[in-house]
């Protein structure tokens, strides 16, 4: 979000410039001016670009203190942008994950390897919890306990080897893209259980506390190494890939775990409320429509 923010706000600053338009970094963008640029953008990018590219004027105004001239003139501009996107400028829908692919990855990963059981698990609590990727898994090996679960903020029920009085496992993430300050996560019970594979996992990786939770010991020297995104992904892919499925990116298993609850007959507000979606954009994000609406009719 901030690079795209960052971004926004430098093609903002090259269209003005384009344009010989002159603004005081003190003031707020006139109405008239956004409107302008705004429009200047129809039939060039996708409706979405454009809404970021304001989300990022926006932003910035907020963080400044400065009053935004948003109007109603603003946003039938930008919804007549999204009717005028371009062909090229519309991106194919993201695949899900889908449970398929969960049981081939539990059925090819190694129950007796460090590094696969820590994939299977944060496989299975990104699905079902609809997680973002980078809410669990770090870019790199430098961990940043600010904004990452350790072990300590995992809470199993009873049967998954929690306190007798806990029923509903629980995971408290300390930062993510929308909840600054952060959330707890309730991981509710599944047929390949995410709660049954972190207990597994801690097990097998020997986790203390205050370790990172999705963190695995060397197969020759047991270091213990955080889980990176791309090895996560890269493992994940590399058996997909082997029996013909599709590779996916790490937003896909939003998309999957949100469309298999849905497929299920979970209330759509349910789902809404454990997927922590602040407004009906997840919408945008269903898939397999046919066997959700019948699902619920």
């Amino acid at each position: 979000t901030q690079k795209n923010y960052a971004a926004g706000r430098a093609h903002f600053h090259q269209w003005c410039t384009a344009e010989r338009i002159a603004l005081r970094k003190s003031e707020p963008i006139p109405e008239p001016v956004l409107c302008a640029y705004a429009a200047a953008m129809a039939g060039v990018c996708a409706g979405g670009t454009a809404r970021s590219r304001l989300a990022a004027l926006h932003f910035w105004h907020d963080r400044h203190g400065l009053a935004w001239a948003g109007s109603q003139r603003l946003l039938r501009i930008l919804k007549a942008v999204t009717t005028a996107t371009p062909p090229a400028s519309k991106r194919e829908e993201r695949p899900p994950v889908t449970e398929a692919m969960l049981d081939e990855a539990l059925h090819s990963l190694d129950p007796h390897r460090p590094f696969d059981v820590c994939v299977a698990a944060a496989m299975l609590v990104m699905f079902w919890c609809q997680l973002r990727l980078g809410e669990i898994l770090s870019q790199t090996r430098k961990y940043d306990f600010g904004a990452l679960p350790s072990v300590q903020g995992v809470r199993l029920r009873a049967d998954a080897g929690g306190t007798l009085d806990r029923v509903t496992s629980a995971l408290w993430l300390p930062r993510t893209k929308v909840e600054r300050s952060g959330v707890w996560v309730w991981i509710a019970r599944h047929y390949n259980d995410p709660s049954f594979a972190l207990q597994d996992h801690i097990r097998v990786n020997r986790l203390e506390d205050d370790d990172p939770l999705f963190a695995y010991r060397h197969d020759t020297t047991h270091e213990l190494i955080p889980l990176t995104r791309a090895a996560f992904l890269g493992r994940l892919n590399e058996i997909w890939a082997a029996c013909g499925m599709q590779r996916v990116t790490g937003h896909c298993f939003r998309i999957g775990g949100t469309t298999a609850l849905l497929r299920a007959g979970v209330d759509p507000e349910v789902v809404k409320v454990a997927g922590r979606w602040k407004s009906d954009s997840f919408l945008r994000y269903w898939r397999a429509l046919d066997q959700i609406i019948s699902s619920h009719m």
